[in-house]
């Protein structure tokens, strides 16, 4: 009887007596509080995630982001190149270390791969597959270009890589003369090629301002580099086209350098590509192996520069091939 009761009274309770009224008001109020958080708490989630969204824009709006999307450009970009490349389907590995592997500010992160076999075969007269290799001034974050136009960096109008020339006459030692000797007139018609065709020209540089002139070489035989004895070892001088232009339209070159920028004090009679003198040098090397001419190169203001790039980056490129002899090293 007194469990009866007790369960009788439970009802009466849930049923709507005053106590049971009062925990329903209780509850109630819980759930309001508790709907209440939830909705303060949803508030601070999507106020967080616009937050973040808007420092996504400016950051990616910014000049700090210049890198970044010419990474996500460039990168992706030369790998499709180097699928496509005398590289690939040779069965090459030309493996050049990126500005990334020197933990300064000096060069572009990555080296770049790029194609232009039916460029270079008309330049030069004759069927060749023509893959080239580089990297160049790093960013300045804050300008959100590549210091590649900057006057006053070490970096200046510089590049640094390598060409693979493999003529489709398997004969045909590109490059070199039939007793060995280096031919430099030929070689040297490989960087003009690039720096005219491929670089200025795709910064908008009109016509009659292309300029590129090799002189003063002094050349090494016999080289030990890069794991290979029988390089040649070839320093120059080079007069050329500088990229020191102002914006005016939009290039395709500017995707992977960034827009050009000049400083105001400079603008005052400004000529645009003005010819400069940068040193280069360069090691080539016909590989017998796969019957191609490799040539290893940096082009840049100082001999400084030049052999900083050489003894802690393009020096410790590596070269393979596949064989089924297992020659390749």
């Amino acid at each position: 009887m007194k469990g009866r009761h007790r369960r009788r009274g439970g009802r009466a309770r849930r049923a709507g007596s005053p106590a049971g009224k009062a925990g329903n008001s209780v509850r109630k109020g819980r759930h309001r509080t508790m709907r209440g958080r939830r909705r303060n708490m949803k508030g601070k989630g999507l106020l967080r995630k616009l937050l973040l969204a808007a420092a996504l824009v400016a950051f990616l709006l910014s000049p700090l982001s210049s890198m970044a999307r010419s990474l996500a450009v460039m990168a992706p970009y030369s790998l499709l190149c180097y699928q496509r490349s005398v590289l690939k389907q040779e069965g090459i590995r030309l493996r050049i270390p990126g500005g990334i592997s020197t933990l300064k500010s000096d060069w572009y992160p990555i080296v770049i791969t790029f194609n232009d076999d039916e460029g270079m075969s008309r330049y030069l007269g004759e069927d060749v597959r023509f893959t080239v290799l580089y990297s160049f001034g790093h960013y300045d974050h804050f300008k959100g270009s590549s210091v590649y136009y900057d006057p006053i960096s070490p970096y200046f109008s510089s590049f640094y890589g390598g060409y693979i020339i493999k003529p489709e006459d398997g004969t045909r030692r590109f490059g070199f003369n039939k007793d060995g000797t280096v031919n430099t007139t030929e070689l040297a018609k490989v960087p003009e090629y690039d720096q005219l065709y491929l670089v200025l020209s795709s910064l908008g540089c009109p016509g009659d301002k292309l300029l590129f002139k090799s002189t003063d070489a002094l050349i090494e035989y016999d080289v030990e580099y890069a794991g290979f004895s029988g390089w040649v070892r070839i320093d120059s001088n080079i007069r050329t086209s500088s990229p020191v232009h102002e914006y005016k339209e939009f290039h395709q070159a500017y995707l992977q350098y960034g827009k050009p920028f000049i400083r105001q004090k400079d603008k005052a009679g400004l000529e645009e590509f003005y010819a400069v003198t940068l040193r280069g040098r360069a090691y080539a090397r016909y590989f017998e192996e796969f019957k191609a001419t490799i040539v290893l190169y940096i082009m840049a203001p100082s001999w400084t520069t030049v052999e900083e790039c050489d003894s802690m980056l393009l020096s410790r490129t590596r070269i393979q091939w596949t064989q089924s002899d297992g020659a390749g090293r």
